[in-house]
This record gives C-alpha cells, structure tokens and sequence, in this order.
C-alpha cells in the first residue's frame, strides 16, 4: 500500500488555515428564499430560531420545499383568482477537495473521494393555485484519484465492495467508487406537490433530515443522494389539545450503487418511513418527536403502493428470517430563546425490545444517540454573538446479550444485503455503521461577517474492528480533526469554506505494533477544504 502527502503539503494547508479563518462572510442576514437541508442558509434559519426570530415550524422534518418560504404573488395575477408565482433559484456549487484519503459528509448526491469533487444545482420553482413545482437537478463529478484501500471480501461482489460489512453484517458501501472518475445526473432538490387545506401531497426526489441533529441525524439525513418516494405531509403545524402537530409519511425506492453486485434483479428495494413532531401546549419552544424507517427487498416498483404502511406495521425480529430492516427513533428539541440556547437529543434502535424485562436489563441493546446543544450569546460592546456549538454521536454497539447474536451494525441488512443505504452511502449518520463522534466549535457572528473554528474525533467502523483477525483495543481507526470555517461576498456571489486538517489512526485496522506477525501501523494527515458558492446572477436571491 502506498500512503500520499508530504510535510510541504501539511505546513501549506496549515497556511491555508489560517488565511481562511480570517475571512468575512455575512452570518446574520436577512432570511434567504432558498433554503436547502445542510445549506448556509440552512444554518442561519437554526440561528434565527434560537433568538427567537423564527418559526420552529417544519424544522425537524426538513427539506427544501418544507423549509424555504412561499414565493410572493405576481403584482397582476393571470386571470381572476389565478396566484401564479415564478422564480429562479439561486445557483449553488459545492466543491469538496481531499488531498489524501475520501472524507464526504453530509453532502447529498456527491461521493467527495480523493481529488475534486463538485455538485452543481440550478433551478426554478413555481406556484399554480394548489400546485408547488420545484425543478433543481444537480449534476456531481468526482475526480476519485488513487488511493490505498482493501478489496471486497466477498468473490461474488465487486472489489470495491466493502471488506468489513458482508454476511450478517452486509451494507453497500463501498470504500471507493470505483477507479476512473464519476460525473452524474440526477433530479435533486425537485418536487411536485398539491396543496389541500393543512394537508400537502406528491413526488419527491428531495433529501430530507428528519430530527434535531446539526452533525448526525439517526434516521434520515441528506448524507446521500435523495430518495424518490411520494409524500404526504402537514403543510402548517395543526391544533391539537397536546399541542402543534406535524409530521410527513413517504414510501420511495433506494437503489444499489453500481459498485456491491452483478446482480441484477436486487438493485431496488421499498423504504416506507414516517415522522411526527408535537410542540408542546405549555412552552411551544419544546418539541418532541417519533421516527421509523421500513426497508424491504423489492423486484418491482408496481410493488411499491402497498408498502406505504410498512413503518406501522413491519416489527420484524433481528434473525435469520428477518424480511424488513427497520430503524425507531424518538427525539426531542428545547430552545430557551431569552438565553439564546438550546438542546436536544435524538435515542434510536434497531430492533425494540421483546419486553419490559428484556429493555431493563439491557437498554442499550441496537441502541444509537446524538446529543447535543448550540448557545448564542450577545456580546453588548459590538453587537456581535458568540456561538458555541457541541454534538456527541454513538452507534457502536455494546455485546452484553450472551444467549443471542451479536447486535447487527447499524445499517446493515438482515433482510436486504445492501442494508439501510441509498446508492452507496447510508441514508442516516454521515460518521456510519459502528461510528462515534464527539465536534465542538465556536464561531464570532456579526451582522456582516463571522469567523470560527472547531475540533471533532471520529471513530470509524468499530464494530468491524472486532470481527477482524488478531483484532484489539490498539486497532481502533479513528480521526482527529481541527478546522477553521469562514466566507464572503463579491456581488450576487456568496462564498462560504471550511478547511479541516486531519490525522486518522490505524488506517483500515492496520496497527502492527501490537500484532506479533502482523502488517505495519498505517496513519494517513488528509486535508479537506470545502467550498459552498451561491449565486444569484438569475435570481433566488435573499
């Protein structure tokens, strides 16, 4: 295996670093009209809300449809009674550059392998009466340059199919994207959807975060590529004595990527999912909510309908029988806008417990969480805020259960073998099956610009660790992550960055010094400088 990079590299991204860290961006504008999940803008909107200068409402079921305002009607409709809006949507690029190894979170479509890795989205929308059309393709390339990983395990899959997630345990996600580079169409943020009193309904091809997480989200995250599925949704947060209710119910197809099998006839499978959030009656800045996702092998989409209510009614067990995988999730959210804070958590499983007695005596049993919290203080002198933020993720599993299998890694498959993923990557936490994270950072907000930085540790597969041969507590593959994060404006142009400089331990497992006859230590620094731009040369703007 050959390792990349050298000390010139390491001193110029440290360079980098701080260049970046001191440029301006404008943090606290006004409120953009274009709001996709994981955006910039996405980040102001949370911001805003923990002031207390924003709805809550639609957040913890997000997507860009649900999150961006209504367009503004036309001065002089077409016709009487006719409220037709048009707009163009603003032109985003992200770019994501690896100088080492692949690091890609959290950014939909793209697969950011070593190299230069790009998503471009353009668009439009428009409202007709009931009717919300929104057209937003997005088109990636990655530039996937060589880097040092292990072939698949299993003979009758593809080599880049991963080595570590394979019968019991078996997931499509592959540890590269195969060895020429990528360059992908697909239909992105659009949507079709019909409005009818509180109620909105259709096609989707959007991602969609569900629950209170910045980092991880447990469930459903825009960590792959969007999943086309039809919806039916709350449009407005609706009255009850318990307090607002909204929620939203899909049921779409996920699809292998082209790098798990020859087989031809497993590529699709059904996800039927659903979530429910309720405000609270006695302090609206509460909210609580349930969660679950229904994964199934399907032959033919026509078998699609009737699975819509497979998240009410498939409980299957986690066994050799099993025809469903399924993730539960309860969360919660609590924003104290007086102080500027606010906290939340998110507690998911993969199979619930057969009995109170069963849950007792192990309650973390299949158990994933994410904690966490943002504040944001006033500093009075210069009207500027200082924002702190903290999130910790676990999906590792603990193997207490002695009279039954070990706890599947999250994920995985039972019932389909490219587990809960959507052409190659997981749907739900971006740090993936077996993972943990702890990310802090702190950021100085002005009205016009900001600056911050941050620190993360991630561990890597460590359930897989210990299905490895020889395998010990010195093998752990982990990271350590410092960064700095800033941007700004030239005209219609926004750009935002983030410069992360990372060393991660035990690359693939491969720790020697503790493995009598076994292969080196192998430690890998790899930069990553991600870019965000915004335009709106054609429209969209704020």
């Amino acid at each position: 295996m050959v390792l990349y990079g050298t000390d010139r590299g390491r001193r110029a991204s440290l360079l980098a670093v701080l260049i970046l860290g001191l440029l301006p961006h404008p943090a606290l504008g006004q409120a953009a009209r274009w709001i996709p999940p994981g955006s910039p803008a996405e980040d102001r909107l949370r911001i805003r809300q923990v002031m207390g200068q924003e709805t809550t409402a639609g957040y913890l079921l997000r997507t860009a449809s649900v999150l961006s305002p209504p367009l503004d009607p036309l001065e002089e409709p077409i016709g009487k009674g006719v409220g037709w809006r048009f707009e163009m949507l603003p032109q985003e690029l992200h770019t994501v550059w690896n100088s080492d190894i692949p690091f890609s979170m959290n950014d939909g479509a793209l697969w950011a392998g070593r190299g230069v890795n790009t998503l471009l989205r353009a668009g439009f929308r428009t409202t007709y009466k009931a009717l919300d059309v929104v057209f937003a393709p997005e088109v990636t390339h990655s530039q996937n340059r060589a880097f040092p990983f292990f072939e698949g395990a299993d003979p009758e899959r593809s080599r880049f199919s991963s080595p570590w997630y394979v019968g019991r345990n078996s997931a499509d996600l592959p540890l590269r994207f195969g060895d020429q580079s990528l360059t992908a169409f697909n239909l992105g943020q659009s949507s079709v959807t019909v409005a009818y009193r509180s109620v909105s309904g259709g096609l989707s091809n959007e991602s969609m975060w569900w629950g209170p997480g910045v980092r991880n989200a447990l469930v459903v995250s825009n960590h792959a590529q969007g999943i086309p599925h039809v919806f039916l949704r709350t449009n407005r947060p609706v009255h009850t004595p318990l307090g607002m209710l909204e929620g939203r119910i899909v049921v779409g197809t996920l699809t292998e990527s082209l790098f798990f099998d020859p087989v031809r006839s497993n590529d699709r499978r059904s996800a039927s999912g659903g979530v429910i959030t309720l405000a609270m009656p006695f302090d609206p800045n509460l909210t609580i909510g349930l969660e679950r996702m229904v994964v199934r092998p399907m032959k033919k989409v026509s078998s699609l309908a009737p699975r819509a209510a497979d998240f009410l009614v498939r409980w299957d067990r986690l066994n050799g029988s099993a025809r469903s995988d399924h993730l539960t999730a309860i969360f919660g959210r609590w924003i104290f806008p007086e102080s500027g804070f606010e906290m939340y958590v998110e507690w998911s499983r993969t199979e619930m417990p057969g009995s109170l007695r069963k849950w007792l005596t192990t309650p973390h049993h299949t158990q994933g969480y994410t904690i966490g919290l943002q504040w944001v203080q006033l500093h009075e002198p210069d009207g500027a805020y200082l924002r702190t933020q903290l999130e910790l993720t676990g999906l590792d599993q603990n193997r207490v259960r002695f009279e039954q299998p070990e706890p599947p890694d999250y994920y995985t498959g039972r019932a389909a073998p490219q587990g809960l993923t959507q052409r190659g990557q997981v749907f739900g936490a971006a740090i993936g099956p077996g993972g943990s994270s702890q990310w802090l950072a702190v950021d100085y907000l002005r009205e016009r610009w900001s600056a911050g930085g941050f620190l993360a540790r991630t561990r890597w597969d460590n359930d897989a660790l210990f299905r490895q041969t020889n395998a010990n507590f010195f093998k752990h593959d982990f990271s350590l992550m410092t960064g700095v994060r800033g941007s700004f404006t030239l005209g219609d142009v926004e750009v935002h960055g983030e410069w992360t400089l990372a060393k991660r331990f035990n690359y693939l497992f491969q720790q020697g010094r503790f493995n009598p006859g076994g292969f080196r230590t192998v430690d890998v620094w790899n930069n990553t400088l991600d870019l965000y731009l915004t335009s709106r040369w054609l429209g969209g703007g704020e």
